[in-house]
This record gives structure tokens, sequence and C-alpha cells, in this order.
């Protein structure tokens, strides 16, 4: 009787074994490992080549939308400086005194720093409050073109040039690469103020110095508030270009036109920017 017994208990113990060893190994994907690609920072399930990207994509995802939520904060914001900027200036009129902020004002502020005076309210152009100390060559050498620069021989061509900012850039470009001394340019190149820096200055075009011309009375009354140098009588180099050996000036004792030679003749020079 005892032996029977014990047989029953081994068959029990062994029938127990057996189904321990039948128990189905979970399936990656129901443990939530449903992607077949690696991830950094993501884990793999422990039996197959399966990860969990979800948390990993999920923190991707919401810094892709921190990414576009910010540029759109910048654009915004540069939108707003730059409605913020037109507004301060869309009053400018001429003979406003311009400040480092580029707010305009007919009278002067003593809490701001006067940098010019306003000549053209459409293309927002204003004068220096000084000029090159004395007369300057346009260049040092009497002839030479300069690429880029077109030949104007007409007075009534001449007028329309007010691209004093690109002429400026080629001249120098041209005199910087051929080993010339250009001083007019050169002088304007360096003229900087408070909120501008060397660069932002040039020498105008005849369309803008005949601007400059026709407003001088009014310049040289705002000029004249603020103590800085008022537009005088003589010759004043323009930036463009009559031949190859001269350019086109202006005198402003009576506005008459000439054009002299460049390397020859010694002019002054006022610095025009666009604000």
């Amino acid at each position: 009787m005892r032996k029977i017994l014990l047989m029953s208990s081994a068959l029990v113990l062994l029938s127990g074994t057996a189904e321990a060893a039948c128990i189905q190994t979970p399936s990656c994907s129901s443990l939530g490992y449903s992607s077949s690609s690696s991830c950094s920072g993501g884990t793999k399930c422990p039996f197959g080549n399966y990860w969990n990207c979800d948390a990993i994509n999920k923190v991707n995802s919401i810094n892709s939308q921190i990414t576009n939520l910010t540029n759109k904060i910048t654009t915004l914001e540069t939108k707003v400086n730059e409605l913020s900027k037109d507004a301060a200036t869309a009053n400018c009129k001429i003979g406003d005194i311009l400040y480092s902020d580029k707010s305009c004002d007919p009278n002067v502020i003593a809490s701001k720093k006067p940098i010019g005076v306003v000549f053209d309210r459409a293309n927002k152009l204003a004068i220096g409050l000084e000029e090159s100390p004395t007369s300057l060559h346009w260049s040092t050498d009497d002839s030479f073109d300069v690429p880029g620069l077109s030949d104007i021989t007409s007075w009534d061509t001449v007028t329309a040039d007010w691209q004093g900012k690109n002429n400026t850039r080629v001249v120098l470009e041209y005199c910087k690469a051929n080993g010339k001394s250009c001083p007019a340019f050169e002088y304007v190149n360096s003229y900087k103020t408070e909120g501008t820096i060397a660069g932002d200055w040039y020498l105008p075009a005849f369309g803008e110095l005949s601007a400059i011309y026709g407003n001088k009375d009014v310049l040289n009354i705002a000029l004249g508030k603020i103590g800085a140098t008022e537009l005088g009588t003589d010759y004043y180099w323009s930036s463009s270009e009559y031949s190859t050996s001269n350019a086109w000036v202006l005198r402003f004792s009576d506005g008459n036109v000439y054009n002299h030679i460049k390397g020859f003749y010694n002019d002054y020079v006022r610095p025009v920017l666009a604000f």
C-alpha cells in the first residue's frame, strides 16, 4: 500500500514540470515593442529584435513642436521690430533730425543722439552731420574706368541716378581689388555714428546730391540747431561716373553742374545714410 502512494506523488510532480515547460513566450508586440528598427533612447524587447520607441518618438515630436513655435516667435518678433521701425520713421519729414534710434523729430531732443538730417522722405535718406574735413580726390588715378559703373554723359540722365549705395560698393570693391586709392569713397565708408557702423554710409549718386542741394536751406537750419557742420558753397563729389577720367560734381554755391577729373580735382564729400 505504501509503494502505490509514492508512485502517485511522483506522477503528480512530473505532470507539473511538463506544464511549466510549455508556457508560451509573450510576443514583443503584445509587450509594446512595435518597432523593427532600433532607436536612440528606446528599449529592446528581451524576446526578439524589436524596440519600443514610443517614448522617444513623443519626445522628438514635442521637441520639433517647440522648435517650430520658437521659429514662429522669432519671425513675429522680427515683424514687430520692422513695424516699430516703420512706425518710427513713417512721419519723417525733410529737415527732421534723425536720431541714433532711427526716429525723427523736427526738434532737438536732449535725451537722444542726433546722427543726421532727413533730405528725402520717400526713400528715407539722411545726410551726415559732418563732411570730409578737407577736399578729397575721387580717386588718386586720373584715368580708370570702373567696371559695373555706367558712364553717364547726359545731365538729364544723371539726375535719375539714385544708386549711391550701390555705386559706392562697386567703386570700393574695384579699388581694393586693383590696388587703387579712392579717398572720397574711403572717407564715407569709414564714417560711423552712434547707431551705425562703418559701411552704412555712402557717397550720394548725382540724383541724391541734387536733392540735398535742393533742400540745402532747410537742411542747414536743422544742422545749425544741433551744432553740426552746415552745407557749404564748395564743389561736392557724387558717386556717378561721367567717363573713364571724370565724375559728376555739383557746386553748392549756385547749383551749377560739372564733371571733374577724378584724380586732379579735390572736392568735398557729404556721407548719406539710408535708414
